[in-house]
């Protein structure tokens, strides 16, 4: 009796049982979960092809307005109507076809709009039988009956519809065929637009695949697409003809319907389109079964690695507590109150277990960060040596300082010769290890990255004697310095090879501190670094300014003063090397804002590359001057093709954004309505104004939290916030922080 009640009440049933109540509760919950799942999935696939297909509507919707907005201002030009003058009232001797050049570019420039999807737009003129279109002029016998043939759009067709009462006409798809002896065609769907009693038109062929592939959402290529006009004419049908019997009529207030097995959708927009589209209800179907037997399988390994995982771990954790039992107790039995037998012992020994605890800890804490340090340095830092170096190090416990060798390859100096950068730095690893193994035996030199050399000095010494070695080495170094620059910097003192970690940092600070010198540096403690640089809004205003309008000489001038001050300040390398980024991203944010392709900005990479790679103050110099030449030649270039207006606007956005700057102002000044320019700056850039200052004013308030100590009040008002409660909450909404955090977060960065 006794033995069935320990066997019942022991740790590993009470555990396993604990596993199966668990595993028991997910499953029921899991069958729940499935029951109601399944009976919602197929609203969901029905909502969200409803969804799907109403989308698509307002996009075919609003894109319909767009183009017929396009073929109106076509129709209504100056020119368009002028030449039709020309042509009624003038004998073919005198009209002035060259007037169609103007009129080609007004054409061209609506059919290579990426947005509209127009194959091409042609202005058929019946007075003279004459058609312009984007390729240029030509009869219209030409034109309909050969340039873009159709069998049920022929010349024929377009005269008798130029008769017709109707301003705007959508006409069903076809077949155009829109190249000479090219067998190829495509669908297009004719859009045309007169006025009554009109002696021309003009006719717009839509790609219809093209939009249907941007409008319609059809991945997975099992739905059929329908458009048809406001009186019930069937403009387009994809996947096939649709017959008319096929098509079910839709109950009121219903948008779907089930008929043979076919789901059928349908959309009506606000100018009386209908969309319809047809989903094989097999398709739905093959969805929610693929959709079930994935999750019943995933149930199905859930459960059994759930009950094999169960039993494994009751047997583990069972197992050791028996173990330990049985070396406590030393085979003697023992009086139970706890109703499990196993953990009724334990509390009854737990305080003979707790010395030998405390010895096991603390020999266990003795090395814990020895094995940390070890684990640090070989993971993060990848060491290229002998690893036993290493092992021989952590095992001695020794005190020790170490030496960071910071190399700084110059830009181009490796081009003209068969050494390599990785080579050179095993030479210069090499020589180093060579001189301070002969003064200091027992010391170790690693290869930390490839361009930092680390040596460890075992033992303690002064640091007067480091110095002489280094400075032996000095020598060695600025004899290859056309090649690279050392910077070398020597710790403190430490006591234990468990306070790597900390000896590590303070080196790799000490290297960052560094002053921007043509020569070998030798750094034996930290100095006091002056205020980060940052250009001030005026300075970068001013900057802004001379890019945009194209003087690199200016521009370049304000760099070099900025540079001078930065040199006789003594700053950093790593001031420096932040300076350069900002100016790297300001003229990446040019070649974007004036939309500068890929292409022609290519050659500013390797010349920002050479910027990253600077040693010297003339190198900054140089690398700068090529960079702001390139970049405003660029932007020179691409404003005498862009808009004057947006020219106008971006340029004033760049060089006043710190002033009240406000839309009114602007518009005053273009002599336009403000309403009519913010829609003009959105169509033509595709970002609002508002959006656009702030972009401007948010990146310069990050640039000076990050590199200046300005108060957040003074920085929201050199950058043109006069309210400090408006710039927090569009600072937060820009960045996702606010500035306090945001500056807490580069101060950390920096580190």
């Amino acid at each position: 009796m006794n033995r069935f009640k320990t066997r019942r009440t022991s740790l590993f049933f009470t555990i396993l049982i604990s596993f199966l109540v668990i595993i028991l509760l997910f499953f029921t919950f899991n069958v729940v979960a499935f029951a109601f799942f399944k009976s919602k999935y197929q609203d969901e696939l029905i909502r969200y092809n409803r969804l799907i297909l109403q989308n698509t509507a307002e996009r075919y919707n609003t894109h319909f307005a767009r183009v017929k907005t396009s073929l109106y201002k076509i129709y209504n030009d100056p020119e368009v109507s002028g030449f039709n003058r020309q042509l009624l009232t003038k004998q073919d001797q005198d009209v002035n076809y060259l007037q169609g050049k103007k009129i080609i570019e007004l054409l061209r420039s609506e059919v290579y709009n990426p947005q509209l999807f127009l194959d091409n737009v042609t202005l058929y003129y019946q007075s003279k039988e004459f058609t312009l279109d984007k390729e240029g002029s030509s009869g219209a016998e030409d034109q309909f009956n050969a340039l873009y043939s159709s069998g049920i759009y022929p010349l024929t067709f377009w005269k008798s519809h130029l008769a017709k009462s109707a301003n705007f006409s959508m006409l069903p798809v076809s077949r155009f065929q829109t190249t000479w002896n090219v067998p190829e065609k495509k669908e297009l769907l004719p859009i045309s637009f007169k006025l009554p009693d009109s002696h021309y038109m003009v006719i717009g062929y839509l790609d219809i695949a093209k939009s249907q592939q941007a409008f319609f959402d059809d991945s997975e290529n099992a739905r059929k697409f329908m458009i048809a006009d406001k009186d019930g004419t069937m403009l387009y049908q994809s996947g096939g003809e649709w017959r008319e019997e096929r098509v079910p009529q839709f109950s009121e207030g219903m948008n779907y319907a089930l008929k043979d097995g076919i789901y059928y959708f349908k959309e009506q927009d606000s100018e009386g389109m209908t969309y319809i589209t047809a989903v094989p209800n097999a398709a739905m179907a093959a969805q929610l079964n693929r959709m079930m037997v994935t999750l019943l399988l995933i149930f199905i390994m859930s459960l059994s690695i759930g009950l094999a995982a169960s039993f494994y771990y009751s047997k583990r954790i069972n197992r050791p507590v028996k173990q330990l039992i049985t070396s406590i107790i030393n085979g003697q039995k023992s009086d139970l109150t706890s109703s499990i037998s196993e953990f009724d012992f334990i509390n009854q020994k737990i305080f003979d277990l707790v010395a030998e605890k405390n010895v096991v800890q603390s020999e266990l804490s003795s090395k814990q960060s020895i094995l940390k340090s070890y684990n640090y340095i070989n993971k993060l830092k990848s060491i290229n040596t002998d690893i036993n170096e290493w092992k021989d190090f952590i095992a001695a416990e020794e005190s020790f300082t170490i030496v960071l060798y910071m190399l700084r390859f110059r830009s181009g100096s490796f081009d003209d010769t068969t050494l390599k950068k990785d080579r050179a730095a095993y030479y210069f690893r090499e020589h180093i290890s060579l001189i301070f193994s002969e003064r200091f035996p027992g010391c170790h030199t690693f290869q930390m990255e490839k361009n930092q050399i680390l040596t460890v000095i075992n033992g303690r010494h002064e640091k007067e004697r480091i110095e002489e070695v280094l400075k032996e080495l000095k020598v060695v170094f600025d004899r290859d310095s056309q090649y690279s620059l050392f910077t070398v910097a020597v710790s403190s003192w430490f006591e234990h090879s468990s306070q790597f970690n900390h000896a590590y940092r303070q080196v790799l600070e000490i290297v960052r501190q560094a002053r921007l010198e043509e020569e070998t540096q030798i750094l034996l403690g930290s100095r006091m670094l002056p205020a980060t640089f940052t250009l001030s809004p005026a300075q970068d205003q001013e900057l802004n300014a001379s890019i945009q309008a194209g003087d690199a000489e200016g521009a370049n001038e304000l760099l070099r003063r900025f540079l001078d001050e930065m040199y006789m300040k003594e700053a950093s390398v790593t001031q420096f090397a932040l300076f350069a980024e900002s100016i790297e991203a300001k003229v990446w944010k040019f070649m974007d804002i004036y939309k500068i392709e890929q292409g022609a900005s290519w050659p500013l990479k390797p010349l920002m590359q050479q910027l990253r790679e600077c040693c010297t103050l003339d190198e900054y110099k140089q690398a700068y001057a090529g960079i702001i030449e390139l970049a405003v030649s660029l932007i020179v270039e691409k404003k005498g093709e862009s808009d004057p207006i947006i020219n106008f606007v971006m340029d004033n956005l760049h060089t006043k954004y710190g002033e009240e700057l406000s839309l009114d102002y602007l518009a005053d000044k273009l002599n336009m309505s403000s309403a009519y320019l913010s829609v003009y700056i959105k169509e033509k850039t595709g970002t609002n104004f508002s959006d656009h200052l702030n972009d401007i004013r948010i990146r310069k308030a990050q640039e000076l939290l990050s590199g200046t100590d300005t108060s957040i009040n003074d920085v929201s008002l050199q950058i043109g916030y006069r309210n400090i409660t408006s710039f927090n909450r569009m600072f937060k909404k820009w960045t996702g922080m606010t500035p306090s955090e945001y500056r807490r977060s580069a101060m950390v960065a920096q580190k």
